[in-house]
């Protein structure tokens, strides 16, 4: 059997049972969540017509759902064009304007950049975590970048940021600089 065939087999399959869920339904027992029992659906009994005419079936739904889906789609134009006049009918009658609610406005995805440079090298002994991983990197990187590869809470962080200022192994930060994010980096 191609695979067109059992392709609108089931396709007709799926459709009869959602047109029979409603009597399936009504055999089921009365309880919070229906179920129907294996007895029930062996008792159902499915039309199957020609394979020509399940085609023939299969494109008359279509045709049916796509003429629903444009008269859907008119009704939503009509429901606007109706709200407009009603509005404009409002408006001309009392001479309030009516505002028309306008889309929100799409505020840029934006991030904080605050490079941070390596002061003075820190003591063997010194405690100097960021000093450290700041090393590492050439001795400068974002106090975001920083602060994910330190691994600690932002508060700690911070303590820890103003502690190694303070003793010079880290250079006081520039004001922060404001740039927008790559849509790329947005999205993800």
């Amino acid at each position: 059997m191609p695979a067109s065939e059992i392709r609108d087999e089931v396709e007709y399959f799926l459709l009869f049972m959602k047109t029979a869920r409603e009597r399936l339904l009504a055999f089921a027992p009365s309880t919070a969540q229906k179920n129907i029992n294996l007895e029930i659906l062996q008792s159902v009994l499915i039309p199957i017509p020609p394979k020509d005419e399940i085609k023939r079936i299969l494109s008359r739904i279509k045709e049916i759902n796509a003429l629903c889906d444009l008269l859907v789609d008119t009704r939503k134009k009509a429901q606007d064009i109706g709200k407009l006049l009603a509005g404009a009918s409002i408006s001309s009658i009392t001479g309030i304007a009516i505002e028309h609610q306008e889309e929100p406005m799409k505020v840029p995805q934006t991030e904080l950049i605050a490079p941070l440079h390596l002061g003075a090298a820190p003591d063997i002994k010194a405690q100097a975590p960021l000093a450290t991983i700041l090393t590492r990197h050439n001795g400068e990187m974002s106090a975001k970048d920083l602060w994910q590869r330190f691994g600690g809470e932002i508060d700690a962080f911070y303590a820890q940021l103003k502690t190694e200022v303070a003793h010079g192994w880290i250079l006081e930060p520039a004001p922060a600089e404001m740039r927008e994010k790559p849509a790329d980096a947005v999205s993800a």
